[in-house]
């Protein structure tokens, strides 16, 4: 079998859209999404609800960040949680969980829900788009289909940053394809503040934008990557600066990541720590997962994908593989790559995987909602 050409990511080429088929095409996101929402919300019912049976672990911090913004203090010995501070969460999503409960006197807890699920369509919408500029053919419902069927993007629902960091990830690395740096530059600032990993995507694209424009007028392209490091420099200096002045310690972000037993280490004693305990070892196997998953990225010519990912899953794996499939598995790039060699199969093969990956969805959503993570 002829396999389909995937261009790599060297060369970008706009492609043009009309207003019409963009319009047409989130409508039949949408209509996915809420398909998929309806399932999700019929399966939470005894959690009492989508809302609630969705707010889980990190979901809290946000929510406190939201209500009372970051406190001076962490918790102190002797409640839950000792040592542990709002610190290590960055500011975008819980802003924006703010902002729509003051617009539409929600509480925060359906507040950030529905941040999420008004972010979703448009992040498959951009996965679409940068699928397409690739020369990768996409059936764009069926493509919305994988992304709603993918079992880890449970967490593109639930009250987490998932979502916003996947949009703006996406739409910066959009911008940079169409050679917008003013905008691809905004993006980079706004990475810094969502996730802790997003100052290193801003210096990852900075250094793919360097080579992959190494042929053209070098100080130009040097004065652009470097634009685009100082705008995530801007941004995380923002939070840098706030936390110093609230805290008197402008890396509490990261030095309150003590609390949670992660220590920073060589990546590879994470990964072989996890196999030692059986409790660990679903975050060893998705460590092995993870390099086959780069090494396969890599060969199929989605380099830009693996520079990025792989940069992800190094960062979360050198403090501990716990929580390492959200990152790379929950990545959008991952699953955009996915999806796109899934729907080259022929239609049996194709729907096979799409039936197996919608019932593992429903166990992961399960396992979420009854805070099981055997289940996940």
């Amino acid at each position: 079998m002829v396999r389909p050409h995937f261009r790599t990511d060297v060369a970008p080429q706009p492609k043009r859209h009309s207003c019409g088929n963009s319009a047409t095409n989130l409508l039949v996101i949408a209509a996915c999404c809420l398909a998929g929402l309806s399932v999700c919300a019929l399966l939470a019912i005894p959690w009492g609800g989508l809302v609630t049976a969705n707010c889980h672990w990190d979901c809290w911090w946000y929510l406190d960040i939201s209500r009372d913004g970051y406190p001076s203090l962490p918790h102190p010995a002797g409640t839950a949680g000792p040592g542990q501070a709002a610190w290590a969460f960055f500011p975008l999503y819980p802003a924006l969980i703010h902002l729509t409960n003051r617009l539409f006197g929600l509480p925060p807890q359906s507040a950030g829900l529905l941040v999420n699920i008004l972010l979703c369509p448009l992040l498959i919408f951009l996965c679409q788009r940068d699928a397409e500029w690739r020369g990768q053919p996409v059936n764009r419902a069926l493509f919305a289909l994988f992304f709603v069927l993918f079992p880890f993007t449970i967490w593109y629902t639930a009250q987490y940053s998932e979502a916003l960091y996947g949009v703006v990830l996406m739409a910066t690395l959009l911008a940079l394809r169409r050679h917008h740096i003013l905008p691809a530059a905004m993006g980079c600032a706004l990475l810094a503040l969502t996730r802790p990993t997003g100052f290193a995507m801003s210096v990852c694209l900075a250094g793919w934008w360097l080579v992959a424009h190494r042929d053209e007028r070098r100080s130009t392209v040097m004065a652009e990557s470097l634009l685009l490091i100082a705008a995530g420099g801007a941004g995380l200096s923002l939070f840098v600066l706030y936390l110093a002045h609230l805290t008197g310690d402008g890396f509490a972000f990261l030095h309150v990541q003590t609390a949670w037993a992660r220590h920073l280490q060589f990546f590879v004693l994470p990964i072989l720590q996890a196999f030692k305990k059986m409790s660990n070892l679903p975050g060893g196997l998705c460590a092995i997962a993870t390099i086959g998953l780069l090494v396969w990225m890599w060969r199929r010519r989605w380099r830009l994908a693996a520079w990025l990912v792989g940069m992800t899953a190094l960062m979360a794996a050198s403090t501990s593989v716990v929580s390492l499939e959200r990152y790379v598995f929950g990545n959008p790039l991952t699953i955009e790559f996915l999806a796109c060699i899934t729907l080259t199969r022929s239609p049996p093969i194709r729907a096979l995987i799409l039936t197996a990956m919608g019932l593992f969805h429903i166990l992961t959503t399960l396992g979420w909602y009854s805070h099981n993570p055997s289940l996940m």
